[in-house]
């Protein structure tokens, strides 16, 4: 089973808008996303100027991780909001790179075929 450790802090800028920061340290997959949904959720509702993904400690995420962040970016629009991530380990940023580079996410057979590809990309990081 893997963990997930979410640490959320909120600050307000200059304009008087919240700032939401999330730190993941471990692990984030099908058995943890649910976590950080909440948290998540809990964070949209504030419709904060910024949520910023602290990822210096997230060991890897698979497929549905990402589907996550790219709900979170699709919320923030309507008002305005935006997301960014910082701290990205090297596993962590190729994720990045391959998701914003795939044409279409069919060239895998299932969510399982992508998860196993992603998680086999960073653990070569891990070495």
């Amino acid at each position: 089973m893997s963990v997930l450790n979410i640490t959320s802090s909120q600050k307000t800028n200059g304009a008087g808008q919240p700032e939401i920061t999330l730190v993941l340290d471990g692990n984030l997959d099908n058995s943890t996303v649910a976590s950080l949904q909440a948290h998540l959720t809990t964070a949209l509702t504030a419709k904060p100027s910024q949520i910023i993904f602290d990822l210096a400690t997230l060991k890897y995420v698979t497929s549905s991780g990402i589907r996550l962040f790219f709900m979170a970016v699709k919320q923030q629009k309507p008002h305005g909001g935006r997301v960014s991530f910082v701290n990205l380990q090297p596993q962590i940023k190729e994720v990045f790179a391959i998701m914003g580079s795939l044409p279409d996410m069919s060239i895998f057979k299932d969510q399982a075929e992508l998860d196993a590809y992603l998680l086999t990309r960073q653990r070569m990081h891990q070495k």
